[in-house]
């Protein structure tokens, strides 16, 4: 099948076997042949599709189809949906149920648009009107069939994997984790006095192995999703929150400093996840924080948008890092020192149409801005 080289463009197969299924033999020949003028056009011009068809095997009747995949699968195949023996939509039914993995570009009739949509629904790739088609349009469709085909089993595959990470991630590694959480603070007080620093260090460890499967399960969870559902979402309750919460949980102070204009609460389009992007962000500006009270300054709400920008006074990101928050599919590597808490909300900014900007805070340590799309500015 087509694959794609170093410059990403199609690399010509010349191996692609056709299985055509057509039950009247005129048409078939007719369809044959103009696949064969336009191959050797293109040769004559020095030019060639992304795809070559060497072989086609001509079938019939709908039982030499299935029969055919089963024994000598093909790499795609043009259907015809009135057969002898299978007649409509059931006719790609029955074939999608033998042969998943191979696409089918369904042949209709010059006036059956909605039996083609109604094909695609069915499992089919795209189809062609027999009045209309030419050996460009056949070659064209067959190959963008067979890219199709070709991404759609990769995402299945990928979704397959994540599952299995997913399950490892939240089964497997948290279990074995929480295990040893509880079995060293069951050593507390038990242990030799010297030893006792050595079994917080193991509890700290533990205890931050078991925040990151979280984060991890996060991360997954995102990819997985083919699309984040995105809603109204009060970017203040979600702040206030998850400032509430570092307070708590760290004892420590963070200044809010409101400085808009907008009475009431302000609504952003993001998802329910939002909160993870503050949980994370807060906690980078504390532990990297030489004050004991970080700031936390709502910048700025427009009738577009909201700025969010948290500030510490610590070392300053280096710039591989900052690339990498701006750019994080192109520079998420070993090199650009982003962990994975970063690297979650770089991902979740990017699935609600927010933006980060990670920059100096003169005279010391980073001040990293979110902008956030208000809920009134999306059209329906």
């Amino acid at each position: 099948m087509p694959t794609r080289g170093e410059s990403g463009r199609p690399v010509v197969e010349t191996d692609v076997e056709l299985l055509l299924v057509e039950d009247h033999h005129d048409d078939a020949r007719f369809v044959e042949r103009l696949i064969r003028e336009r191959q050797s056009d293109l040769a004559r011009e020095g030019t060639s599709e992304p795809i070559e068809i060497r072989e086609i095997h001509h079938v019939d009747r709908l039982v030499a189809a299935l029969e055919r995949v089963e024994t000598a699968p093909p790499d795609v195949i043009l259907l015809d949906l009135m057969l002898p023996d299978s007649r409509g939509l059931e006719t790609v039914e029955r074939l999608v149920e033998h042969a998943p993995d191979v696409p089918i570009v369904v042949l209709t009739g010059q006036n059956e648009t909605d039996t083609g949509v109604d094909a695609i629904q069915r499992g089919a790739q795209d189809y062609l009107s027999k009045g209309t088609v030419t050996g460009e349009t056949i070659l064209r469709t067959l190959r963008y069939a067979l890219e199709r085909s070709r991404n759609q089993r990769t995402l299945v595959d990928r979704n397959h994997r994540l599952a299995l990470l997913n399950r490892i991630v939240r089964q497997d590694i948290r279990n074995d984790v929480s295990m040893i959480v509880g079995l060293a603070d069951q050593l507390r007080g038990r242990v030799d006095p010297h030893d006792e620093r050595a079994v917080e260090m193991l509890l700290d460890a533990a205890q931050h192995a078991v925040d990151l499967t979280d984060t991890a399960a996060a991360v997954i969870d995102v990819i997985s999703a083919s699309d984040v559902e995105r809603e109204p979402v009060d970017l203040y309750a979600v702040l206030d929150a998850k400032v509430r919460e570092l307070r708590r949980e760290r004892d420590v102070e963070i200044a809010v400093d409101r400085r808009d204009d907008v009475e009431g609460p302000v609504i952003v389009h993001a998802s329910p996840m939002l909160g993870l992007v503050f949980e994370h962000l807060l906690a980078n500006a504390v532990d990297h924080s030489d004050r004991s009270t970080p700031h936390v300054v709502v910048v700025d709400a427009t009738a577009e948008d909201v700025i969010v920008e948290i500030a510490d006074d610590g070392v300053d990101v280096p710039d591989a890092q900052k690339r990498s928050l701006v750019q994080p599919s192109a520079c998420f590597d070993g090199r650009s020192g982003m962990g994975v808490e970063l690297y979650l909300v770089t991902i979740l900014l990017e699935s609600f149409d927010a933006t980060l900007k990670v920059e100096g805070n003169y005279p010391n340590g980073t001040r990293t801005r979110v902008t956030l799309v208000r809920a009134d500015a999306v059209s329906d």
